[in-house]
């Protein structure tokens, strides 16, 4: 196996740890300190940008907020921001965007930087990954109180369709070495590292993951959830806390497949569908004991619906379902299981494109990004 090679099943995984080691330290040193001072964080992104940065630092050992949160002090940034000057010494808003342009962080971000500069305050920071940092959010780097890291893995379009799989679709390069890169800052952080741990944990950590990847992909398990999948059935993906993240980040992507099928890809939730026979369930847990997800399980396996998981232990979940473990710390696991069950909708892409199945030209058109990835 090559150097920077550290999976052999799944190409995309290879860039995704090449990306990461290539941060500049010069740009991460000084947004790992901001968020090393900082006694209270908040957490902004949008869609899988936001699940990634969710997972990646959750499980922190300080305050950590989402602007979602019921105890959130504002409808909004410019709502909170006195509030939480009151009650902490150091604020770092920590952004994720791969584009730089999404619209509910460049907007926050926008709020925030006004404040500040209103009320020439020193107690925020605006700390962002983005993949350019000559975009909107990322230019806030330019700013005394902000801190910008590139971090590559959403590039430009070329004309080819044939090799999705070594590179991933719907930006999975970026998506995946932000969650990469942020796990290692809080594992670092917790542990009162330096920055420079950082990287030497990704280093350590890359070859896991490559390991695991291609452990699940080549079980007997990972080939009997495809061939059920690429069936008319639905799939119901769940989790609580951090594995709702995980489950969240598959089954967006998932749904863009399983739609071209004439199903869906559903979030466990009061949205999901009751279960049915054939039907499918995907569960993420650590423990594999709590009891509302053992109650999914055996809820769908009363209706003749097929159950799978990810655990972190043998445990009633694991001998309850088709299960595949992942022995990890729990602060790891999510991580660690985001990664495994990423190739999931790519594989079944694949197998539609052997069956000649003809897909919808949006879907094609992540075949066609995807040779940049």
């Amino acid at each position: 196996m090559a150097p920077n090679k550290v999976s052999s099943e799944v190409g995309y995984i290879n860039s995704v740890t090449t990306d990461v080691r290539n941060v500049k330290r010069s740009e991460f040193k000084p947004l790992f300190e901001d968020l090393n001072a900082a006694d209270c964080i908040i957490l902004v992104g949008e869609g899988r940008s936001q699940s990634a940065l969710y997972i990646g630092m959750g499980q922190m050992n300080k305050a950590v907020k989402t602007m979602v949160d019921i105890d959130f002090p504002g409808r909004d940034i410019v709502e909170a921001a006195p509030v939480l000057a009151k009650k902490y010494d150091k604020i770092a808003l920590l952004v994720n965007s791969g584009s730089g342009e999404t619209t509910t962080p460049k907007i926050v971000v926008k709020q925030l930087a006004d404040y500040i500069e209103r009320e020439k305050s020193d107690k925020f920071t605006i700390d962002a990954v983005v993949s350019n940092s000559s975009s909107t959010i990322g230019k806030i780097g330019k700013k005394e109180y902000g801190h910008v890291v590139e971090l590559k893995g959403r590039r430009r379009r070329q004309n080819a369709t044939n090799e999705f799989l070594k590179h991933g679709i719907m930006n999975d390069v970026y998506e995946l070495s932000s969650l990469l890169l942020f796990q290692k800052t809080k594992e670092a952080i917790n542990e009162g590292k330096d920055y420079k741990t950082v990287f030497k944990k990704i280093t350590e950590e890359s070859k896991v993951i490559g390991k695991i990847v291609d452990r699940f992909v080549c079980s007997d398990k990972y080939h009997d959830l495809i061939d059920k999948l690429e069936t008319r059935s639905r799939i119901t993906l769940g989790g609580l806390g951090p594995a709702r993240n995980v489950a969240k980040m598959t089954a967006i992507r998932l749904q863009h497949v399983k739609r071209a099928l004439g199903d869906e890809a559903y979030l466990s939730g009061p949205f999901a569908p009751r279960p049915r026979a054939c039907d499918l369930m995907f569960l993420i847990s650590w423990s594999g004991e709590t009891e509302s997800i053992l109650g999914w399980c055996r809820e769908q396996k009363r209706f003749g619906a097929y159950v799978y998981s990810i655990v972190g232990n043998e445990s009633a979940l694991s001998r309850e379902s088709e299960s595949f473990i992942i022995e990890s710390p729990p602060t790891a696991f999510y991580e660690r299981a985001t990664f495994a069950l990423s190739p999931l909708p790519l594989h079944l892409v694949e197998r539609l494109h052997q069956r000649r199945f003809v897909l919808p030209e949006y879907i094609m058109e992540w075949w066609e990004h995807s040779v940049t990835q």
